[in-house]
């Protein structure tokens, strides 16, 4: 998507999953669509994990009512309801909401799981701990898959962490970790297939920590080499280990080129089409903005604790009254 991607067309920041692919590829074909995921915002790849169309995602990137959230969402907040996907900008949101999720699960009785994608970065943040407890206690049907790709915006991990290390502070909590390198779609594949049916079967949360990277910059198609926090020599060798590139070549040796080509063509044309209906697309509606964020009265619930409407904005209340601090 990144040659789609000029400022001017795409109406949202972008945060590329380029070299972060291996994961969601690997969780496609184990997840249920009434399994809940929720991931970090560089969420493109889990999006479509859940099988959720690729037209409508395009569509929600350049802001058009046929977006999967009508436009108003962008890339940061991409969700799919109908298919149980969420994402989301805040640090470890993706962590807490999908927690939630899983006690609703084991409340109701059923076997579906969540699965709570998260950062490196997510382990900066004093709730984190708090989730890895309660998953634990709790025993959840919680897969937490942390990818690791040493960066937290544009700070590294050595530069956050006295001490690097990631899935050995969850198990401090009594959840049960693996430490896997990302770029093998094969080696997550099986992971995915044995740790899946456990967690469906009772036996409570695990979390993957996989080493990764992004071949993109924190935000846009760009690489960010020319900012100084990491150099164009950490950046190429880590393309040396793409893990798109690395299947391809292995299905190069399993498939006749015809038949490779083919495949290709069907995904580019796929990509192709999707890109020129979201740009002919009729841009989210202003009333339909507004009525997704305010409905102008309250819930069910708040009416059964007060008989009359609460203004939360009064212009006579003192404090909102003009002065000095």
């Amino acid at each position: 998507m990144a040659e789609y991607q000029p400022a001017d067309v795409m109406r949202c920041p972008m945060h590329f999953c380029v070299g972060q692919e291996a994961m969601p590829a690997a969780l496609a074909g184990v997840l249920r669509r009434s399994d809940v995921l929720m991931s970090h915002y560089r969420s493109h790849g889990y999006y479509l994990a859940k099988g959720a169309p690729l037209d409508a995602m395009i569509a929600e990137f350049y802001g058009k009512a046929t977006g999967a959230n009508k436009g108003v969402a962008g890339s940061m907040e991409l969700g799919a309801h109908d298919y149980n996907f969420y994402s989301g900008a805040i640090v470890g949101g993706s962590l807490i909401i999908p927690l939630g999720a899983a006690f609703a699960q084991r409340y109701r009785g059923v076997d579906d799981i969540s699965v709570s994608v998260i950062g490196d970065g997510v382990f900066d943040e004093g709730p984190t701990y708090e989730m890895f407890n309660l998953a634990a206690l709790h025993h959840l049907p919680l897969l937490v898959i942390c990818e690791n790709n040493g960066y937290a915006a544009h700070t590294s991990i050595e530069r956050r962490l006295a001490r690097p290390i990631l899935a050995e502070r969850a198990q401090a909590f009594g959840l049960p970790t693996e430490k896997l390198d990302g770029n093998d779609p094969e080696l997550l594949l099986h992971m995915v297939e044995r740790v899946v049916p456990e967690i469906r079967s009772g036996r409570g949360p695990h979390l993957v920590e996989i080493e990764t990277y992004r071949l993109c910059g924190h935000v846009g198609p760009g690489d960010d080499a020319g900012l100084g926090y990491r150099s164009r020599e950490e950046i190429e060798s880590w393309k040396r280990r793409d893990p798109v590139v690395a299947l391809r070549g292995q299905l190069a040796k399993a498939l006749e080129p015809v038949e490779l080509k083919s495949v290709e063509a069907e995904i580019e044309a796929h990509i192709s089409t999707a890109v020129a209906a979201a740009k002919r697309a009729d841009f989210a509606d202003f009333s339909t903005i507004i009525e997704s964020n305010w409905s102008g009265e309250y819930g069910p619930a708040v009416h059964r604790f007060t008989h009359r409407p609460i203004l939360t904005f009064e212009g006579g209340q003192p404090e909102a009254r003009l002065g000095p601090f």
